[in-house]
């Protein structure tokens, strides 16, 4: 973390510094917390603002979360994993990462998710239907769905297209 010195390491700044992060899009706690100790404000400063801002309502983790996660699949879809991953790099807590990513995933959502993002995803000209099914099973694992989402989805297609049954695929 590179620490900018600031000139006022007063709580009267640290606030005004707050309130001017917050303008830009909500944090989780702990972004606030990297950004004021980035911003070198004491220790005690940056926990008194904190606690400032949680009292003033401006600061919650859980708001933060739900609405960071609703944007994020909103914009570039991603399965459970991925979200649960992301949302802890944010800061949020791993239980409350795994408490949103389980009310935004329920076991059908997980699924519909998977099949928009597959249909979305195409076959190369040329491409071996073995290379396509491989790509697309590669692609959906790292966009964060679970194993058995991604064989079904793979499944699916696979006898839409007629490429024989699901188990030949080599998943």
């Amino acid at each position: 973390m590179k620490v900018r010195k600031t000139n006022n390491p007063s709580a009267a700044a640290a606030w005004e510094y707050a309130l001017k992060i917050l303008t830009r899009r909500q944090q989780s706690e702990q972004e606030m917390r990297w950004k004021l100790q980035a911003k070198g404000f004491p220790g005690e400063v940056v926990a008194a603002t904190l606690n400032r801002l949680k009292d003033a309502g401006l600061l919650d983790d859980a708001s933060f979360a739900r609405e960071w996660a609703t944007y994020r699949l909103a914009t570039h879809p991603v399965g459970p994993r991925r979200l649960r991953r992301e949302l802890q790099e944010h800061g949020v807590a791993p239980s409350l990462a795994e408490g949103i990513a389980g009310d935004m995933f329920p076991p059908e959502a997980e699924l519909a998710a998977a099949r928009e993002l597959a249909g979305k995803y195409h076959r190369r000209q040329g491409e071996t239907a073995d290379h396509y099914y491989q790509r697309l099973a590669r692609f959906l694992w790292q966009r964060g769905f679970n194993g058995y989402v991604v064989r079904q989805v793979l499944g699916e297609l696979a006898k839409e297209d007629n490429y024989i049954d699901s188990n030949h695929l080599n998943l």
